[in-house]
């Protein structure tokens, strides 16, 4: 048998039929050819699954009402396909007992609460498999912990061993159509670790690693790569080629690509297809891989992320006084708590967070006591702009094109942030001149000559 194809496929589509149909025309396609499928979870079902984890610890709370929630959301997928439920009630089963075993402790482990979270994607898995076997395409649910994919104990965050697992995955892996939980392996003690939050995409490329695949695919509707966001930019379009940098930073500000997928791929320079899929046919959207296409205008896209905040750290010398970043971001680490960035300068130094981190943040910098810190402050509303395109740094008169746009629609930069990289510059604007920002520009950089000149 030739090669296996790898495909990521969003377990979000399980819920529109018309989407799966798709699918499984397009996999009937594929006959004779080795298919392994890495599904996502579906979404709700996974945010009903931490909503119990969560409500577990108060003794207080009604196990039923929640277990009975998480059970809906497999319902309307039992019913909407006509599908039994002795096919995937014993995964069912086994959450509800380790939801109750936090109910009757009132806490837990963050192996435990990985372990937990991993139903979400086994759940959704099992009845992907029911689906296709419904519609006449046989096959069968391979869990992660049963082929040995190895991964290291950072429970939430951790690295899948490619190396480690290679034996093991290829001589556990044989049927013609493997289904497979997408985001989450076995680490040496013998206990789940989620590899981070729905990173289906990343176990794609391990697989396609270990298998020597000529390419990953990615099956999917939507639109996780175009020139801008389409709620913000109408006429956006799809970016045909991206390098694997340009696919990582942009995957930072869209939730449909996880960022570290591109890892396991690049040292065999495997490329990635990413495919819509409509009517039964895959069409082509974007292209990545290790070739570098420069775009005429050098910049591909531009886009934002609103779940940041700027903690500013100010006093005289905070930027040139040893030991004040050390200590923040150990502290930081300690938590695991995430820094996008860090900008700084004399007097001040200028971290950006996660905005739901913002409370344990306020108590890290209490409990640090950073002495040199005259005033500390926390600006929330506001949004990070990502200008993204190889070259952006080496291509002389691309950052005041850029600042030239923003400063002719009066709009004030809080943050910049660019030399880092050749490929990003970082904008920080109030929340409200967000879409302005953009809109300009997508209009200077991505929007051909002729429509510019004629506004």
């Amino acid at each position: 048998m030739s090669k296996p194809i790898i495909i990521r496929y969003d377990g979000n589509n399980i819920k529109q039929s018309s989407i799966t149909s798709s699918f499984v025309k397009s996999i009937q396609l594929c006959e004779k050819k080795q298919l392994i499928i890495i599904v996502s979870s579906i979404t709700s079902l996974e945010n009903k699954i931490e909503e119990g984890i969560k409500a577990m610890c108060l003794f207080n709370c009604d196990i039923d009402l929640f277990t009975g929630k998480i059970q809906d959301e497999i319902n309307q997928i039992k019913t909407q396909y006509n599908l039994k439920s002795s096919d995937f009630q014993s995964l069912t089963d086994k959450l509800n007992i380790l939801l109750e075993g936090i109910h009757l402790t009132g806490d837990f482990s963050r192996s435990l609460k990985d372990q937990v979270l991993s139903y979400a994607e086994k759940i959704t898995s099992s009845l992907f498999v029911s689906i296709l076997t419904k519609k006449g395409v046989p096959a069968n649910l391979i869990l992660p912990e049963n082929i040995g994919l190895t991964v290291t104990e950072e429970y939430g965050n951790a690295s899948i061993l490619t190396e480690e697992s290679k034996d093991s995955v290829i001589s556990n892996i044989k049927d013609q159509i493997s289904v497979i939980p997408g985001s989450y392996g076995i680490n040496k003690k013998g206990k789940i670790s989620i590899t981070g939050y729905r990173s289906a995409d990343y176990t794609a490329a391990a697989l396609s690693s270990i298998f020597d695949a000529d390419c990953m695919e990615i099956w999917q509707t939507g639109d996780p790569f175009k020139s801008a966001d389409s709620q913000y930019v109408k006429d956006s379009s799809f970016i045909r080629d991206l390098s694997y940098d340009e696919a990582s930073e942009l995957s930072y500000f869209n939730s449909g690509i996880y960022p570290r997928m591109v890892e396991p791929l690049m040292l065999k320079h495997i490329p990635v297809f990413i495919y819509d899929i409509e009517n039964g046919k895959k069409e082509l959207r974007t292209k990545i891989n290790s070739n570098i296409v420069v775009a005429p205008k050098i910049i591909k896209s531009v886009v934002c992320s609103d779940d940041i905040a700027v903690m500013n750290l100010n006093g005289p010398g905070v930027g040139f006084k040893p030991g004040i970043l050390a200590k923040v971001t150990g502290a930081f680490n300690r938590q695991h708590l995430n820094i996008r960035s860090v900008i700084t300068a004399q007097t001040s130094i200028n971290i950006i967070i996660n905005k739901k981190d913002i409370p344990e943040v306020k108590q890290i910098i209490k409990e640090l006591d950073l002495k040199s810190v005259r005033q500390t402050e926390i600006t929330e509303n506001v949004s990070l702009i990502a200008v993204v395109g190889q070259g952006m740094q080496s291509s002389h008169g691309i950052s005041a094109q850029l600042f030239t746009a923003i400063a002719k629609i009066k709009i004030n930069v809080l943050l910049s942030g660019s030399g880092a990289s050749n490929l990003v510059s970082y904008l920080i604007v109030n929340e409200k001149d967000k879409i302005k920002a953009i809109r300009e520009i997508h209009k200077v950089f991505l929007e051909p000559e002729t429509k510019n000149n004629n506004e």
